[in-house]
C-alpha cells in the first residue's frame, strides 16, 4: 500500500470541510468539489482495491446523479469513512 492513498484521505478532509461550507450556502461550486472527491476515492481504490466499500460503484453512480443534493455529500462521506476503516484494517494485518 502506498502513501498516496493516505495523502488522498488527507486531501479529502480539506475538500470535506469546504463542501460543508458550500452546502450551507448552497453554492454551486460544490459540484466541482464533489467531482474531485469522487476522483480521489477512485484513485484510492485503484491503489488499494481491497479497500473498496460494499456496493461502491452503485453508490458513486448515485452520487454523480445527485451532486447538488446533500444526500450525495453524505453518501460520499460514508464511502470515505468505510474506505479509511478498511485501509486501517489492511495496514494492521500487514504489520502482523
Amino acid at each position: 500500500m502506498s502513501l498516496c492513498s493516505l495523502r488522498y484521505l488527507d486531501e479529502w478532509e480539506f475538500i470535506r470541510e469546504e463542501l460543508i461550507v458550500l452546502i450551507k450556502t448552497n453554492d454551486n461550486k460544490k459540484i466541482e468539489l464533489m467531482r474531485k472527491g469522487i476522483d480521489l476515492l477512485m484513485a484510492i481504490l485503484n491503489e488499494v482495491a481491497e479497500a473498496a466499500p460494499l456496493n461502491y460503484i452503485e453508490r458513486v453512480i448515485f452520487i454523480e446523479s445527485n451532486m447538488v443534493k446533500y444526500v450525495a455529500f453524505v453518501q460520499l462521506e460514508e464511502l470515505f469513512k468505510e474506505t479509511k476503516k478498511k485501509i486501517a484494517r489492511i495496514r494492521a494485518q500487514m504489520n502482523h
